[in-house]
């Protein structure tokens, strides 16, 4: 793996989108963070792989009250410069039964250059 800076900002970038949209509540947004045959796998569930999966798993998460993520990904650029992973914590907030809570985890991310875009292709939580 390299230190691609302009591929690390790139995917960087997406991050920021991608929290941006979890905070607006843009589900349009969050999908569009991950490539069509993405799959998405939250700690203690099944693996949920497809646009449509992840539109409904994203869905219910949005529907919870004061949803936010934060993610701090360590990133690692391929030889290539068309894939990548990163590696890093993560922290959910929102309210449940009308009181705040919080968890904090690990994730991975596998990213793919997809048609000169970075496309999530794996997300896992654990």
């Amino acid at each position: 793996m390299q230190q691609n800076r302009p591929a690390i900002d790139a995917i960087l970038e997406r991050y920021q989108a991608w929290m941006q949209a979890i905070r607006d509540g843009d589900l349009e947004a969050i999908l569009d963070i991950y490539a069509e045959d993405a799959t998405y796998m939250p700690p203690g569930k099944p693996a949920f792989s497809g646009k449509q999966a992840l539109r409904e798993i994203w869905g219910n998460y949005l529907q919870r009250e004061e949803f936010s993520a934060h993610y701090s990904p360590t990133i690692h650029i391929s030889e290539a410069g068309d894939m990548a992973y990163d590696i890093g914590r993560y922290r959910i907030t929102m309210k449940k039964d009308g009181r705040s809570v919080a968890f904090e985890g690990k994730h991975v991310v596998v990213w793919k250059l997809i048609a000169q875009r970075w496309k999530a292709v794996v997300d896992m939580s654990a």
